[in-house]
Order: C-alpha cells, then structure tokens, then sequence
C-alpha cells in the first residue's frame, strides 16, 4: 500500500487529516499541498484535509475538527444552543470552552475560559473513527446560557428547552444550583405559564 493510499483510507476513516498526521503516515506537507492543488483532497483550513466535504453540513461532525486540534476543547455557547436547535442566532464562530491556562488566538474560534466544575460539568463525547467531539450536554448548554449571553438569547433557550420532550428538569435545576446560576423561580414561572 503507498503513502497516498494509506492517506486516502486513513481521511474516509475519520473524516479529515492534519498535517501531524500526515507527517506521522510519511507524508509531507507539500505533498498534501500537491494533492489540494490538483483536487484529490480539499483544503477545509490551515492544516486540514479531506477527501469529502459532506461532513462538514453535520451538525455535530463539523466540530470534530475544533475538538481535534484543540484536545481539552469543549463545544458550548452558541454551537451547542445551535446543535440542540435552542435558538435561532447566527453561528459565527465556533464557541469552545477550554481550561485555563490555555489560551487560543484563532479567529475561527470563540474561547471561553471556565475552571473547575464549570468546565467539567455535562461534557459528552461522541467519536467518529479516531475523531472525538466533545459538546456540553443539554441541560450544562441552558445553564451556561444565562451566563454568557443575553438575557433574550437565554430565556429564548430555556423556553425551547421546556418544550422538548427529553428535557429533564431537576438536572437542569441541578445543574444550575452547583454552578451559582439558580433557575429554580424562571423554570417554575415558565412552567405556570404553560
């Protein structure tokens, strides 16, 4: 099996490659390059290559790659609320919390910088071949909502929240109470009025 026929069947296996990874198969940077040039694999952004694009219109595959470059990284803000289709904001930039004392200086992406149990709290990971993404659950995405937006986009989420079918209160309120952020009067006011 060649070098590019190892590349080819490691990219249909887990969606992308980077150029570490390519580098670790024996493949170098320009060669890659090459491959962009004459379209046998496309460029997604700096160091990233596929063979598809399909995956990219995945609602959660697409994050694979933030969560691939960035290990600790966690989807959250406006990509989760736009996951579990919680609101109607337009996703920019891709939000992904990481611990301090990392820091991230890529326009691509949103940082935010939570410690302890408000950056542990509800992550859940899904893995595609070798890719991972990790995305904070449901309820930690309300939650964090009211921390880091408006006080509009928050309630809009925890209104579209209590009308899905797999929500679950008390973890919300759960939730909420353990990172400083009580919903407990909102979720009950909320549910009165339905």
């Amino acid at each position: 099996m060649t070098i590019k026929d190892k590349l080819l069947k490691f990219m249909d296996k887990n969606l992308f490659i980077t150029q570490g990874e390519g580098k670790a198969l024996g493949m170098s940077h320009a060669t890659l390059s090459r491959m962009a040039a004459c379209e046998e694999v496309y460029r997604v952004e700096q160091g990233v290559y596929s063979t598809s694009l399909d995956w990219l219109t995945d609602p959660l595959k697409k994050f694979s790659i933030a969560c691939t470059r960035y290990p600790k990284a966690v989807i959250c803000g406006i990509s989760a609320l736009t996951y579990y289709e919680l609101t109607d904001e337009e996703e920019r930039q891709t939000w992904i919390a990481l611990p301090p004392p990392h820091t991230l200086n890529n326009p691509r992406y949103r940082t935010i910088r939570p410690r302890g149990l408000a950056y542990s709290l509800g992550i859940q990971k899904f893995a595609f071949g070798k890719r991972q993404v990790r995305i904070y659950d449901l309820e930690k995405t309300v939650v964090d909502t009211f921390k880091y937006h408006t006080q509009e986009v928050a309630l809009k989420a925890l209104k579209g929240y209590l009308k899905r079918n797999d929500k679950d209160v008390s973890k919300l309120c759960d939730y909420a109470r353990r990172l400083r952020k009580p919903l407990d009067d909102i979720v009950t006011a909320l549910l009165a009025d339905e």
